[in-house]
């Protein structure tokens, strides 16, 4: 895969007659995505929405290369993606947590200095996300919001984290 675009959602099925299909979202998917203008196809082409709604099931959306049925059919198994670069523009709609992508492969040092690890996964618990970090047979598990986590809009880097005592050690073998 492509380390320069981040994945956001998956074309499962089409609906109706009029072109629509169903979005499974991923891990980065943010709504708010569907009326930017930095969306594309996983493998660079671009795509414009025409539009979207909510349902029970998840996402529908209208996007320009579906016009029909037929054509919403010959999109499933397509995935929507954006730019990793395009995250730090400033019109970007970042939500205020931010996106997961962006603490995968980096190194989490203490306020201190103290390496802790480097962020294997990003789970989503609630409202908020969990950086995992391998730690012998367990695993680390640092809440990723303030005051935990030091503010960070970077791609790259140390994160910094300034846990309470024993947070560090509740997992590790």
């Amino acid at each position: 895969m492509d380390e320069r675009i981040v994945l956001v959602a998956e074309v499962v099925k089409a609906v109706g007659l009029k072109g629509e299909v169903k979005l499974y979202p991923l891990l980065d998917f943010h709504p708010v995505l569907l009326d930017s203008g930095y969306l594309m196809w996983e493998d660079g082409r671009e795509v414009r929405i025409l539009g979207h709604r909510q349902t029970k099931g998840g996402v529908v959306i209208r996007a320009d290369a579906s016009r029909d049925r037929d054509a919403a059919e010959a999109l499933v198994g397509r995935t929507l993606a954006f730019r990793r670069e395009d995250y730090l523009a400033e019109d970007f709609p970042r939500p205020a947590e931010g996106l997961p992508f962006r603490y995968l492969g980096r190194p989490v040092v203490t306020g201190a200095g103290e390496p802790v690890g480097v962020v294997d996964e990003v789970r989503r618990a609630g409202g908020s996300m969990l950086l995992v970090i391998a730690a012998g047979s367990g695993e680390i598990l640092i809440p990723a919001v303030a005051p935990i986590l030091r503010p960070d809009d970077g791609l790259e880097g140390e994160l910094v984290v300034d846990p309470p005592e024993g947070l560090l050690d509740v997992n590790r073998s």
